[in-house]
């Protein structure tokens, strides 16, 4: 049999059906897409943990020494591996708006990298900082210039800080950048995770010579979500990280099952003369079809589910779980080629009885 009569019987065993090629198909894309859509949407949500454990402000480690914190240091820790992002603060009495003159706001002195830990959207490089609800209280847009007592100042920027658990000075101050130089009380690092690793190396923003007997606290700047979330070893640990080697057992089962369901045909051709290098090409051939055609179909249903309320990219979670679909269809080549070698022309009767 040469090339293109092969092809010729591979498109009539697929038109007819004697493949069951449809059902195959199907079988393959509903178990292993069932799979990876199980363990996509595990993964999404542990990227939807994390996100809300950084969102409230949980992974921001606070470092408070009073009048003894090296503003250049904390700010400089944000360049260390596990620190995204850090800045120091200061306490600075309290600041009398034109528009609140009978409600003084506190007032705290700010380095620039405290920007980036609470995530303030700056409209100008000078000027001040408050929050989201204190802006609305005030009705004031960024760019706008506020009336005070100290003088006008422009509100350059603000930043969402909302009543979770988490230290709640912040929410009806007023924040005033200044250079990363001289002295502050705290010190905050978002770190992830929070490790004691980390801890240790924001105790560094400590300035050298300070008074030994001065209290040294490190704690979270807010504990309502837990005191730590280590998304990979969580990742690790999930229940559907077996998900992959699962799918290439169940390809491994269709693609035996597939070619046994035929045995009495096989045995019949290789009875006629066939040669079952020719078998073994025909049911490779044909097998690919069905398997292939689940693997889209699986990997559509993968792709719905990585984005779905995924708050990172969704094509990590599709990197994941696209093995599984795809080592079914290699492992269901693998089973259907084995069936073909089980398959002896000697037990033809015995298939025909059986059948």
């Amino acid at each position: 049999m040469n090339g293109r009569e092969l092809l010729g019987e591979v498109r009539r065993n697929l038109r007819t059906g004697t493949t069951r090629a449809v059902l195959f198909a199907l079988a393959l894309a509903a178990v292993t897409g069932t799979l990876a859509v199980a363990d996509a949407r595990t993964i999404v949500g542990l990227h939807q943990r994390a996100a809300a454990f950084v969102a409230s402000g949980a992974s921001v480690r606070v470092l408070d020494v009073a009048g003894s914190v090296d503003g250049g240091a904390c700010d400089a820790l944000a360049q260390v591996t596990g620190v995204a992002a850090s800045g120091a603060l200061a306490e600075d009495g309290s600041l009398v708006l034109s528009s609140m003159p009978d409600n003084p706001v506190p007032a705290y002195r700010v380095t620039p990298g405290l920007a980036a830990v609470l995530g303030v959207r700056a409209e100008s490089t000078s000027g001040v900082w408050v929050s989201a609800r204190t802006a609305e209280t005030l009705g004031a847009d960024p760019g706008q210039v506020l009336d005070t007592t100290d003088g006008p100042m422009t509100l350059a920027g603000v930043f969402d800080y909302p009543d979770d658990g988490r230290d709640s000075r912040l929410g009806y101050a007023v924040l005033l950048p200044e250079p990363a130089a001289g002295s502050f009380d705290q010190c905050w690092a978002d770190t992830r995770p929070p490790t004691e690793k980390a801890d240790e190396l924001l105790r560094w923003a400590v300035r050298p010579g300070a008074d030994p007997s001065l209290s040294v606290t490190l704690g979270q700047l807010n504990t309502s979500l837990g005191t730590t979330f280590d998304g990979a070893a969580a990742f690790g640990e999930r229940p559907t990280r077996f998900a992959a080697p699962a799918a290439a057992l169940a390809g491994l089962v269709l693609g035996f099952v597939a070619v046994w369901l035929r045995r009495l045909e096989l045995a019949g051709a290789l009875h006629v003369g066939v040669s079952r290098r020719v078998l073994l090409a025909g049911t490779v051939l044909e097998t690919s079809v069905w398997a292939l055609a689940g693997l889209v179909l699986a990997v559509c249903a993968l792709v719905v589910a990585a984005h779905v309320g995924n708050p990172a990219d969704p094509w990590d979670a599709v990197a994941v779980d696209v093995r599984g679909p795809a080592a079914a269809v290699l492992t269901a080549l693998f089973g259907a080629s084995v069936a073909v070698f089980l398959v002896r022309e000697r037990h033809l009767f015995r298939y025909f009885k059986d059948r």
